[in-house]
């Protein structure tokens, strides 16, 4: 197993200054064998990163016999040096504690095209016309960070999963992209120029539905902002300044839903 450990943490490009404590984290981790759906996430953070790592092993296979590129392999499982960063951003230790999230890559239900992701999965909540029924299949989009938010990025993205997964996934059917998300709260609208990267990102959706939510703060400042920290954040940014007035005058933001058709 740590044969295939260590070859998944040299192709996926840890820091080189983790070197030394993942051997340590390697050596001291008690490691078994078996599938991802059979593996308890939420046991030990610290494990985590060596067994998803371990993980990657038997989904190269999968994406092999679905006869993708593995490009497309290595470019979603980036995320799992994106959350092992946030990890030891929090707590100053190597683990992965996102693992809802990277349960999804590593069962082959989230891909990366390009800049965004694509996650097949059944709507959580349906759209207030009825255009889209709760558990009705959907693709969703998810904006991984690391990169600017490029509109025409965005739409080669669209694009290329459309013709991506009626090659590779033709049993999954769907009628619509969703995407969920702080980017789409028109509060922002207030906040930005209308030449920002977030604002033409919104226009690619037709938005159907908002809900209250300040989650927004966790993307602007730090994965474990709360809003009783918010008040001695330190804002690094013009826009987080705005965000963090908005939120201490009591105002709410959204997370909205948007969809586009297929």
């Amino acid at each position: 197993m740590k044969k295939i450990i260590r070859k998944w943490y040299a192709k996926l490009g840890f820091p080189a200054e983790w070197d030394s404590a993942f051997e340590a984290l390697l050596e001291k981790t008690v490691l078994s064998p078996c599938a991802v759906e059979d593996y308890d996430h939420n046991a030990d953070f610290a494990r985590n990163l060596p067994m998803y790592l371990y993980f990657c092993e038997h989904l190269q296979k999968k994406y092999s016999e679905k006869g993708i590129d593995e490009k497309y392999l290595l470019d979603t499982l980036g995320d799992i040096v994106i959350w092992a960063k946030t990890h030891y951003g929090m707590h100053q230790s190597l683990g992965i504690s996102e693992t809802n999230w990277l349960y999804r890559h590593l069962t082959m239900k989230l891909i990366r095209l390009g800049r965004l992701q694509f996650c097949m999965a059944p709507a959580e909540n349906g759209t207030p016309d009825g255009r889209i029924s709760e558990g009705e299949n959907v693709l969703e989009i998810h904006i991984p960070e690391g990169e600017k938010l490029d509109c025409d990025g965005c739409l080669k993205s669209i694009d290329a999963a459309k013709v991506f997964f009626a090659k590779h996934f033709p049993e999954f059917e769907y009628k619509y992209f969703t995407c969920h998300s702080w980017l789409l709260d028109s509060a922002l609208k207030k906040m930005l120029p209308e030449s920002s990267n977030i604002l033409k990102f919104q226009k690619l959706f037709e938005v159907v539905s908002e809900d209250d939510s300040n989650r927004i703060i966790r993307y602007v400042f730090s994965w474990d902002m709360t809003e009783e920290k918010l008040g001695d954040a330190v804002c690094i940014s013009s826009f987080a300044e705005k965000v963090k007035k908005h939120i201490l005058a009591g105002n709410t933001f959204h997370e909205s839903l948007g969809i586009i058709k297929k």
